[in-house]
């Protein structure tokens, strides 16, 4: 029963999105209650298998995913609490994405077979376009559009790997992936389902869209967003793409470059915004390299039950405080020393700070690295370099916080959602590190390893500062911005001259009319086209398992 409330409760509320007056009113006002509605089968430890589902749907709560399903039963209700009071415009379709976004996430942390897994995932992919483009103006529409064309890139590699798996096993039960039997499916499957997951972990050079959906969202999607919704790539990975108990001798210290080079270049990049949300977006695709660094330690974890752990404390840790941060945004922090208090502590955690959650998850990657390092499979860099990771986001928190002191409207309120969920931020990792038995005690050398990442980035803050000169800035999206101009050449071709073919000139303005028609019609339509491709994949589903 508990389960079913969870599943149903965030599809009653759509269901009160698409109308409007009082059912509408009430469908906010439940927007909370749906979320939190996730801690039920955490408490009762339901596990259900709906055969009468026809996807033959098998649920429940395991263990190891507990951090997951806090995270978004206290990150989701605040933010939906905040968005309740503070979101305007067209409601209807804000309310709609962020209905089914929950709907597909509660899919997505309870889900225990391939099916479950990926209808939840889909949904989560497809209705999050709906929160992007909610202010319906030219940003809005542009980044819901490179949102659209990495997620569909995305499935695109998932459901490959998702039939590889089916071709091998069927519907299959998802915790079966990891022991030995079932390597033959999973290794012809795994390049797929590591890549298409990245998608929506920000992973570069697939992280362009979240340095543009997140700034152009209202607060609280983005508080979601970039605090909870990245999270499903990382269970896709964790669920779908095992990496303990493997032979992963080849390919984790490729995924642990990959990481660290994410980690580094979404904190530099990040320098050079001008915005605080487009800043806190970059931050987020630097902390989720630091997530693929703890992906790929797994492999060399002697316990792999307390690998998993310690990496559900890094996640619960990163998307309570990056939801707190992102809340800020709307509450003026730079308004009083209280709110700069509110907005200094989660930055401070993040950054990896003594005594703070940041610490303790730091401390775990950090272990779980040199284990790595002892059995000869990591260079001894690799420590070096995950705690100068702290270095980076310290500075970018800098430039958060700097950005964020500008922001000095004392008539913004200063909304109770943000303080309650900054204070979650600072104290439910700990209490998943005590159940867990991830508690560290301090010690004066383990502090020393997470100051000195700081006090080098305060050296370097000094020494910039001292020059003078202006910072470099970069367009939001970086590498999109080129791309974008490129196919803005074949939407708007210039006139044919002698050297040019008519024939070519001809397709590119048909090619140029097509994108601009197909842009048009995701204006008008967003909600159809959702519901259309969410009624294919469910028939896709049928199709494929009867």
């Amino acid at each position: 029963m508990t389960v079913a409330v969870a599943v149903v409760l965030p599809l009653f509320t759509a269901l009160l999105a698409t109308r409007s007056g009082r059912p509408a009113a009430l469908g906010r006002r439940l927007a909370p209650f749906a979320s939190a509605a996730l801690l039920l089968p955490l408490l009762s430890g339901e596990q259900v298998d709906w055969q009468w589902a026809l996807l033959g749907l098998q649920l429940g709560i395991e263990p190891w995913v507990t951090p997951y399903a806090v995270l978004t039963a206290v990150a989701w209700s605040l933010a939906a609490w905040f968005a309740h009071d503070t979101v305007t415009g067209d409601t209807r379709r804000f309310w709609l994405g962020w209905s089914f976004s929950l709907w597909g996430m509660v899919l997505v942390v309870l889900a225990q077979s391939l099916a479950a897994f990926y209808l939840g995932y889909v949904a989560v992919s497809l209705a999050a376009y709906l929160m992007i483009v909610h202010a319906s103006s030219d940003a809005a529409w542009r980044a819901g559009r490179i949102y659209l064309v990495l997620a569909f890139a995305g499935e695109a590699a998932i459901v490959s790997g998702v039939l590889v798996l089916a071709g091998f096993y069927g519907n299959v039960e998802l915790a079966l992936l990891a022991t030995p039997e079932f390597a033959a499916g999973l290794e012809a499957s795994r390049a797929l389902l590591l890549v298409g997951f990245a998608v929506k972990l920000g992973i570069v050079p697939l992280h362009v869209w979240l340095p543009l959906a997140h700034p152009i969202a209202p607060v609280p999607a983005s508080a979601i967003l970039s605090g909870v919704i990245v999270k499903a790539g990382l269970l896709g990975w964790l669920k779908l793409a095992p990496i303990q108990g493997i032979d992963a001798a080849a390919s984790a210290p490729w995924l642990l470059a990959l990481g660290l080079m994410t980690a580094f270049a979404g904190a530099l990049l990040g320098l050079t915004q001008a915005k605080l949300k487009t800043v806190l977006a970059y931050s987020t695709i630097s902390q989720m390299g630091l997530v693929l660094v703890a992906y790929a330690a797994l492999a060399f974890a002697a316990d792999g039950g307390v690998a998993l752990a310690a990496l559900g404390l890094l996640a619960l840790h990163h998307g309570l405080t990056k939801a707190a941060l992102f809340l800020a945004c709307g509450c003026a922090p730079g308004a009083s020393r209280a709110r700069s208090l509110l907005l200094a502590l989660p930055a401070l955690s993040l950054a990896a700070a003594p005594l703070t959650t940041g610490y303790l998850a730091k401390t775990w990657l950090k272990r779980a690295v040199d284990t790595g390092i002892e059995l000869g499979a990591l260079p001894d860099v690799a420590y070096t370099l995950v705690a100068l990771s702290s270095t980076a986001t310290a500075l970018i928190m800098w430039r958060a916080w700097r950005l964020a002191m500008l922001q000095r409207d004392e008539a913004t309120a200063l909304h109770p959602a943000w303080a309650l969920l900054t204070l979650a931020a600072l104290t439910v990792p700990w209490a998943w590190a005590a159940q867990a038995g991830l508690l560290v005690a301090p010690s004066l050398s383990g502090s020393w390893a997470a100051t000195w990442p700081l006090l080098l980035a305060v050296a370097l803050v000094v020494a910039a500062r001292a020059t003078g000169r202006p910072g470099l800035r970069l367009p939001e999206g970086d590498v999109v911005v080129w791309a974008e101009r490129l196919v803005a050449r074949t939407r708007a071709p210039a006139a044919p001259s002698a050297a040019r073919a008519p024939r070519t000139a001809r397709f590119r303005s048909r090619l140029g009319r097509f994108l601009g028609a197909a842009e048009s019609g995701m204006r008008e339509l967003p909600v159809v086209g959702l519901a259309m491709l969410l009624v294919g994949v469910v028939l896709w589903f049928v199709l494929w398992l009867g």
